[in-house]
């Protein structure tokens, strides 16, 4: 027995009332309680009595205990859908490492990628090693922020687009993506200062190309892997709009 539109709706509201706050976890969540539902539909139940049995099979109750009185239905408990929140958002977070170092790996084994490593490095070991000039750091720094920057194209249009409900999947992808940021920041925490800094004037300027050149790394990695991300899970909200 098939669900009416009305009734689906009504499950993905029950969902947002639980705070199923991530859409791609409520979409898969919906799928599966919809097929539950529908099935026990079949045996002849009710669909308030089969949305009840599979809302208590997620570990959730139907009870709950506010002041002096008693409230019973799907709305009233939805602990089991925190449990299952919190063990979602580990196993993407592994998922996601794993994507990230498959990424670094094709990064250094697709000949596009390795020559413009080398042509990044090469920049930056002319500017910063055997040049050393002021100007010329800034304009390879600009040159290469900026290319960076640039694929941060997919979070701001989507953020401009219509911004969209969390996605659980395309939070972790950005936070890879802005990991490369932290490979900058380490430049101004080890600059020589006075003899007994940790570098010295000409190790720091190694230093300074060896973090630039993981920043681009890690940033054009993560990147790859969130846009990945961005096209798969944008299809997937489009669906979710049309039920």
């Amino acid at each position: 027995m098939k669900l009416t539109k009305e009734q689906i709706t009504y499950i993905d509201d029950y969902l947002k009332h639980h705070k199923v706050k991530y859409w791609d976890i409520r979409i898969e969540l919906l799928d599966h309680i919809v097929t539950n539902v529908e099935a026990l539909m079949e045996k002849g139940i009710s669909f308030d009595k089969a949305l009840e049995e599979v809302h208590i099979s997620f570990g959730n109750s139907l009870k709950r205990f506010w002041n002096s009185g008693i409230a019973y239905g799907v709305m009233e408990n939805g602990i089991g859908y925190e449990k299952l929140i919190d063990s979602k958002r580990k196993e993407i977070h592994k998922k996601y490492n794993r994507l990230l170092f498959k990424e670094i790996k094709n990064f250094f084994t697709t000949t596009k990628t390795i020559l413009l490593s080398i042509v990044v490095f090469a920049m930056l070991y002319f500017t910063f090693i055997v040049f050393k000039n002021n100007i010329l750091k800034i304009i390879a720094i600009t040159s290469i922020v900026s290319y960076s920057m640039s694929i941060y194209y997919f979070p701001i249009k989507l953020w401009f687009q219509n911004k969209r409900e969390k996605s659980i999947n395309l939070q972790n992808a950005l936070n890879y993506m802005l990991l490369a940021v932290l490979f900058l920041n380490c430049l101004s925490l080890f600059r020589p200062k006075d003899a007994s800094s940790f570098f010295t004037q000409e190790q720091y300027l190694w230093f300074v190309v060896s973090m630039i050149m993981l920043y681009f790394i890690t940033n054009y990695c993560g990147a790859q892997v969130y846009k990945k991300a961005y096209n798969h899970y944008s299809n997937l909200y489009d669906k979710l709009q049309q039920l």
